[in-house]
């Protein structure tokens, strides 16, 4: 009887030793990692940077963008056409911005005929959570090269 009841405290006192880590883990992941401890895993970065603006012949606004994981990208502005690109992993490609009639009007009226548009680019990282960064952005109008004169 008495080894019964060695045997029976032993055992108990195993399952709460095993039982005492798990709980301290339930608190969850450190910063910067998802999941269910111990299985933790690091979250996608979310870090782009936006390169160099060029304001090609056809009065499109381009610009160079990297970034650090795959996931989708977006541009908005006011009087601004959304922009996105998607993609699988990381890497930098070339962004082009358009303005919307209501935008062309408006730069058509603007003094110095250039129009500055305040752009919000955001990345979101598959599995991740969203960057955004703010950059003004010129907009001009494009003068014909070659006019027929008469």
């Amino acid at each position: 009887m008495r080894n019964r009841l060695l045997l029976l405290l032993a055992g108990a006192f195993a399952v709460l030793a095993l039982a005492l880590p798990a709980s301290s883990l339930a608190s969850g992941c450190p910063p910067g990692e998802t999941g269910t401890p111990p299985y933790c895993t690091k979250l996608p970065l979310n870090k782009f940077n936006l390169g160099k603006v060029k304001h090609p012949e056809t009065g499109v606004v381009t610009i160079r963008v990297k970034v650090s994981s795959g996931g989708t990208f977006t541009a908005t502005g006011e009087q601004m056409k959304k922009a996105t690109a998607e993609g699988n992993a990381a890497g930098s490609f070339t962004l082009r911005l358009k303005l919307t009639s209501e935008g062309f009007e408006t730069l058509e009226e603007a003094k110095g005929k250039q129009l500055r548009i305040r752009v919000k680019f955001t990345f979101t990282p598959t599995g991740g959570t969203p960057r955004t960064k703010y950059k003004k952005l010129i907009f001009r109008v494009v003068k014909p090269k070659h006019e027929n004169k008469k």
